[in-house]
């Protein structure tokens, strides 16, 4: 995986909106509690081990990832999806961050957008790129999300 040589870490430590109730971010972004509030973030998905002391201040799961691929996304995605729609019918955001937001982050946001919304593969990335560009998932992780069937019922209002 590589990043574009322009990218700071400045760009990597901001949140990208998905959807109004949906972030994408990194460790950098995660561990800032003024900026966090000042985002309107109220719940936390963190996909690392560890995570920084500001996500304890508000609701949170952690479901550490692999960043090689290795992790079961369907397995993820039983544990997330739940605790994303239950934030989003309270009325709140959700970060959903790993190290730098380029790989893990956009893997589960993109199986999310397939599950819950039906979205196809193409489609998911799009929205996700379109405020995340610099977003690169691991090919094992392209391979997992092709293979999301999309079976759960649509949930939410929206279209991909």
């Amino acid at each position: 995986m590589s990043l574009p040589t322009s990218l700071s870490p400045r760009d990597l430590d901001r949140v990208s909106e998905v959807l109004p109730y949906l972030y994408i971010g990194s460790y950098g972004a995660a561990e800032d509690l003024s900026y966090l509030e000042a985002q309107g973030i109220t719940h936390v998905v963190c996909l690392l081990e560890e995570y920084p002391e500001s996500v304890s201040s508000r609701p949170h799961l952690c479901l550490p990832m692999s960043d090689s691929g290795e992790s079961d996304l369907r397995q993820l995605l039983t544990d997330a999806i739940p605790f994303i729609e239950s934030a989003r019918e309270a009325g709140g955001r959700v970060l959903i961050f790993c190290a730098l937001g380029v790989n893990r982050s956009p893997t589960l946001v993109a199986g999310y957008l397939r599950v819950v919304l039906g979205c196809s593969v193409g489609e998911a990335l799009n929205r996700i790129t379109a405020s995340r560009p610099f977003v690169s998932l691991h090919e094992k992780y392209l391979s997992q999300l092709e293979q999301l069937d999309g079976s759960v019922p649509k949930r939410v209002s929206q279209k991909c």
